[in-house]
């Protein structure tokens, strides 16, 4: 039984992350802490949930009953907490993305390696139920050779839209590193670098405020020319309005030389029409499997199946497509 802390409400993951440890046989939610955005979300929930609530991380961390943590507080703060953490010897979950720079990824990846904790990053396409059987058809050679992915991972509404939680720090730079592309990217480029098997050596984005007026980016598209020779176009950000029935879409097209994969949604739901047509998802695979894979990492002493260094790449490959965005040139890796 691993005791989990959360540090952190201030990222919407936490309630969904909070209720899966929760549940889970492997692990007990010992203690939330009320870090950052939403303290008082984090209180409800440690109520709720019947865990210990601390003020701030600093209390959380020094319990030694607290074996690892899910940290979810702001992009900027991700450096400073997983060193600690790390420091008092917890084997760390850690909120997408890493860290703002590389410099800080390899500074959280050096203090994990050095107090030998476990690190994870979650990205979750990888750990749905289609893009599981698109990767098995792949590997086995159902499609022939990959040639073009094409991908919307992940189209969300605004963080803002979210009812009863305080996300304005999604739309500071300083605080998130980006707007929605930074935001959702991460979880397709991930995706991108495990359907392909390969990493890609040049970038090309377009990247901006195109909906919503917010102060940083709500939607970009990046191309990405991988090593092996697959093109993949990915959309990804804050791209769902208000009303619309979906309030996480992802797809994927993947064409191979002998086939096609249609992905139209990677979780199962059904559509309740009252006011307004809504989506429900009725099972979320991947957060379990997420959860399962971090704590067996742990009780087995074995590396997640997304390392802290796989997280470093995926951030370089984001702030490459920044960079793209920015100067109108493609960038090489």
């Amino acid at each position: 039984m691993i005791n989990i802390g959360i540090i952190s409400y201030a990222h919407p993951h936490a309630l969904r992350y909070g209720t899966t440890f929760a549940s889970n046989p492997k692990s007990r939610l010992y203690a939330i802490s009320g870090d950052g955005s939403n303290s008082d979300v984090a209180k409800a929930e440690s109520e709720k949930l019947k865990a210990k609530f601390y003020s701030n991380h600093e209390q959380l961390l020094r319990d030694k009953k607290v074996d690892a943590v899910y940290i979810a507080i702001e992009t900027y703060r991700h450096k400073e907490i997983a060193i600690k953490a790390a420091e008092e010897g917890k084997h760390i979950l850690l909120e997408k993305p890493i860290a703002l720079t590389l410099k800080d990824a390899d500074d959280i990846i050096k203090a994990t390696k050095k107090a030998d904790v476990k690190l994870m990053v979650p990205f979750n396409p990888r750990f749905t139920i289609p893009l599981r059987k698109a990767k098995n058809m792949i590997e086995a050679g159902e499609i022939g050779d990959l040639e073009y992915i094409y991908a919307i991972s992940e189209y969300v509404k605004p963080p803002t839209f979210l009812e009863g939680l305080d996300m304005s720090w999604f739309l500071d730079v300083n605080k998130a590193g980006g707007g929605g592309f930074m935001d959702t990217a991460p979880h397709g480029i991930d995706s991108l670098l495990w359907l392909t098997r390969s990493e890609p050596k040049r970038v090309y984005a377009e990247i901006g405020s195109k909906i919503y007026g917010f102060p940083v980016d709500d939607i970009g598209t990046v191309v990405l020319e991988f090593k092996n020779g697959v093109i993949s176009v990915l959309n990804a950000g804050w791209g769902n309005p208000r009303g619309y029935s979906y309030g996480l879409e992802i797809k994927y097209y993947i064409l191979g030389k002998e086939g096609f994969l249609d992905i139209r949604t990677a979780y199962p739901d059904f559509t309740v029409y009252q006011d307004r047509a809504e989506k429900i998802y009725w099972e979320r695979a991947d957060v379990n499997t997420i959860v399962d894979s971090f704590l067996e990492s742990i009780i087995k002493d074995k590396e997640p199946p997304i390392t802290g260094e796989m997280a470093k790449k995926n951030l370089e490959i984001v702030l490459a497509a920044y960079e793209s965005s920015r100067t109108g040139k493609t960038i090489k890796l």
